[in-house]
């Protein structure tokens, strides 16, 4: 039964090349970007999870802004290691 099918999909692949192409290209592009998408989820998931105290991990910005107008910079900062 599945062999049918198969053959079936087989003609219909043939006879409308363009349309075919068209659909698999489509398809094989999303699933790339569905791909990627999951991985960065998952990497952006799993930053800084293997300290103790995780769920304690805080960052700090610094924020200014050039003139009263001006756009406002912002960068991750922190305090050197030193004593304690």
């Amino acid at each position: 039964m599945f062999r049918n099918y198969f053959k079936i999909a087989l003609r219909n692949i043939v006879k409308n090349r363009t349309t075919s192409f068209i659909n698999i290209l489509g398809l094989s592009v999303g699933m790339a970007a569905a791909i990627l998408i999951f991985e960065w989820i998952q990497n952006e998931l799993s930053y800084d999870q293997f300290h103790a105290n995780t769920d304690n991990l805080y960052k700090v910005w610094n924020r200014t802004a050039a003139s009263t107008n001006g756009p406002i910079n912002c960068w991750p900062a922190m305090a050197p290691p030193g004593k304690p």
